[in-house]
């Protein structure tokens, strides 16, 4: 983990890590972080919101992820499947015996924002209080779940099922992720010429 290194980009520090590296720190953050080892993986392995890990269900069949999140500037409530890159990480993460502090009703589509806002603030700041003291790079829930996308558009996963999986328009994940990964691949070649 010696080479790892952050950079500013549009005032957000972006951290460069190599797929295994992150996995390996959310793998390690699972044993440090028992309260929240099940959200971590399902930030990493669905791509979902911080937020979002609250409202969600893992069907034990096909290993998608039933998601409720809000959705839009009117904050309409939304059911989407998600899907993860790697089955396997599933098992790894537990994710079918989750044992949380508090989840939606997925039957009566109820979300509390309040709730939700306080549980993912909790998490954040353990997350900061342990990446401190672990001495890890600095990253955020948010790094966690902007991967997943990274790891779909590498593993040539189409920008429609990438969009719905992580809950944007196409138009969104393309302008969010995809020309971003395009231009640091660009830099990239560039700074190794």
């Amino acid at each position: 983990m010696k080479n790892i290194e952050a950079k500013k980009i549009r005032g957000k520090t972006k951290l460069n890590l190599a797929d295994d590296q992150l996995l390996e720190i959310v793998i390690k953050l699972r044993d440090l972080m028992p309260e929240w080892k099940w959200s971590l993986g399902m930030m990493y392995c669905y791509g979902l919101r911080p937020s979002e890990v609250f409202g969600s269900y893992v069907n034990k069949q096909d290993k998608t992820c039933t998601v409720l999140g809000l959705k839009g500037e009117e904050d309409e409530l939304e059911e989407r499947t998600a899907f993860t890159l790697d089955k396997s990480l599933v098992d790894t993460f537990d994710l079918n015996n989750i044992d949380r502090p508090w989840e939606y009703n997925m039957s009566d589509k109820k979300y509390d924002v309040t709730y939700s806002k306080i549980k993912t603030d909790q998490m954040g700041k353990r997350l900061k209080k342990i990446i401190k003291k672990e001495k890890f790079p600095q990253f955020t829930m948010n790094m966690i779940r902007h991967s997943w996308a990274k790891r779909a558009i590498k593993s040539k996963v189409s920008s429609s099922d990438c969009a719905i999986s992580m809950g944007y328009s196409i138009e969104v994940f393309q302008d969010k992720y995809l020309s971003s990964i395009k231009k640091n691949e660009s830099a990239d070649i560039e700074d190794n010429k």
